[in-house]
């Protein structure tokens, strides 16, 4: 039986019209339109965007590999033994030779042949160099290029690293000397060397700062790039410490390097230059007692010559050198020291020593008071008429 409800219609439910003041009917845009086009327009805009700097990335990658639009930048790339497409690729963009080593590493990796490796040495590189040109240069190599050996001994002079280097048929005198004298490096120690007032009685500009060691070079490199890799070395063996140390003392960096020298040349053993370096220091801090270092050291630098029998006459030559002669420090550095000549230079041992004589067998003897020292000498005197 049917319910006569069911077959009565429902009116249809009409959205209520909406009027403004006047009466007149407002109208609605749809909001989902309204909502796709914005979403649309942001889209197209990320593309374009997107589109503009991956445009952009391409060109300037384009002009990085070719060079094509770049400004001139030369600067001296040094690849050390075995050097690897990391290494080489930093290297140029620490120089700014190029702007993207990721990409340069995929080219090189591309462009080698399996074996095919770059060659140590320092090149003239430029930024309007194209990456192809960048690799066929360090991969070219001189029949007469070969890599020399050199060992510095500790105590060298500058005269004797430069007769070291011409023996093995390196560079020229003159070309060192210029090097030394007038080259231009950028290291901090250098840079307070040179802004000391000039003596026109330092010998070398540089003596004191060569730093002994065994280094690798290549013997067709200028005399120039030879000192820089020498002084390359002495500057990673002086950090902060020192220079915080220096700039609270009494002395300069020169000054301490001096002291350094006069040790390396009178202390036969290690375990005497803590000693040697104390006399060195008290006497300094003691000027007016003892005004002069009286170093025989520094009279065979002065006279040049090495002789085991200093004579009278030579303890006497008047050369600012000699500190039998003159008062305090000499002009500069009478050798190249080694590092524990040079540390002991900076922490001498605490003591009251005055004075030090060395026998024959390289042991020194120490003393306080000039009287000490004379039975000293006698004693030492005495050992060597019965050899």
């Amino acid at each position: 039986m049917s319910n006569n409800n069911d077959n009565v219609k429902k009116p249809l439910r009409v959205r209520k019209k909406k009027i403004d003041e006047t009466g007149q009917e407002l109208k609605y845009k749809s909001r989902s339109a309204i909502y796709s086009v914005t979403i649309a327009v942001i889209y197209i805009t990320l593309i374009l965007l997107i589109s503009v700097a991956a445009s952009f990335f391409i060109l300037s990658v384009g002009n990085d590999v070719f060079a094509l639009q770049k400004t001139e930048r030369v600067a001296e790339i040094d690849l050390g033994m075995y050097p690897t497409i990391i290494d080489v690729s930093n290297e140029l963009a620490e120089k700014g030779i190029i702007r993207y080593p990721a990409i340069f590493r995929l080219y090189a990796r591309l462009k080698l042949d399996e074996g095919e490796n770059f060659i140590p040495g320092t090149y003239t590189a430029s930024s309007l160099q194209n990456y192809d040109s960048l690799i066929n240069m360090f991969l070219a190599q001189t029949g007469e290029r070969r890599i020399v050996t050199i060992m510095i001994p500790e105590g060298y002079t500058v005269d004797e690293i430069i007769d070291l280097f011409i023996s093995e048929g390196i560079g020229t005198r003159e070309g060192f000397v210029d090097a030394i004298e007038n080259g231009q490096y950028d290291y901090e120690f250098v840079k307070r060397l040179d802004a000391q007032p000039k003596n026109e009685s330092r010998r070398y500009r540089l003596e004191g700062y060569l730093f002994p060691d065994t280094y690798y070079f290549y013997s067709d490199w200028e005399e120039t790039q030879i000192i820089n890799k020498i002084l390359d070395n002495f500057d990673t063996k002086l950090t902060q410490e020192f220079y915080t140390f220096i700039d609270k003392s009494d002395y300069t960096l020169d000054d301490f390097m001096m002291i350094a020298s006069i040790i390396q040349k009178e202390a036969y053993f290690n375990s005497d230059m803590e000693l040697v370096s104390s006399v060195i220091h008290n006497r300094l801090e003691n000027s007016n007692t003892y005004p002069k270092l009286e170093c025989d050291s520094t009279v065979l630098y002065a006279i040049r010559e090495h002789k085991t029998d200093i004579t009278q006459s030579d303890l006497n030559f008047d050369d600012p050198y000699n500190t039998y002669v003159y008062d305090g420090l000499m002009p500069g550095p009478i050798c190249n020291p080694g590092w524990s000549a040079i540390y002991t230079a900076f922490n001498p041992a605490d003591t009251d020593y005055n004075f030090f004589v060395s026998r024959k067998n390289g042991e020194m003897l120490y003393a306080e008071t000039l009287k000490g020292h004379q039975a000293n000498v006698a004693k030492v005197r005495e050992e060597n008429k019965g050899n």
